[in-house]
């Protein structure tokens, strides 16, 4: 999508996975497949600066390495997401627009706010969760 920028990093990309316009991937990415991403959402580093030493600017600080963030089969973020380095959004789940998201978030829930917070279950039963997780599984994706 246009203006969508990636990092020079280790990114790899599933099938159908889509871009929204301005998206901005900056840190290490395992993208699982049948994913929508829409417009501004951006993948960034957790450690990229420090912060917390006396005498040196941020500007001249060490970057820290950031483990690599994980976003699994089936998940949904929404306009202007932020996901911070090293999270895994499980399979089947949906990020709700401007949430800033910096923990993980299992596997059919929708979070949302800042900082993510699950609001609720995708599905209305647990026979409904488990019958889409053994859908997604027999897709062999």
């Amino acid at each position: 999508m246009s203006h969508t920028t990636f990092a020079k990093r280790n990114i790899t990309i599933g099938h159908n996975v889509q871009f929204g316009p301005y998206c901005n991937i900056s840190t290490d990415v395992q993208f699982g497949n049948h994913i929508l991403i829409a417009g501004r959402v951006c993948i960034v580093g957790r450690n990229d600066h420090s912060f917390d030493i006396p005498c040196q600017l941020i500007w001249n600080s060490e970057r820290k390495n950031d483990s690599c963030t994980i976003i699994e089969n089936d998940v949904w973020l929404g306009h202007n997401v932020t996901v911070l380095a090293g999270v895994t959004i499980g399979k089947g789940a949906v990020v709700t627009a401007g949430a800033v998201v910096t923990k993980d978030i299992p596997p059919c829930e929708i979070w949302g706010g800042i900082p993510a917070k699950k609001i609720k279950e995708r599905f209305n039963s647990l026979e409904e969760k488990e019958k889409h997780l053994t859908f997604l599984q027999s897709l062999k994706l």
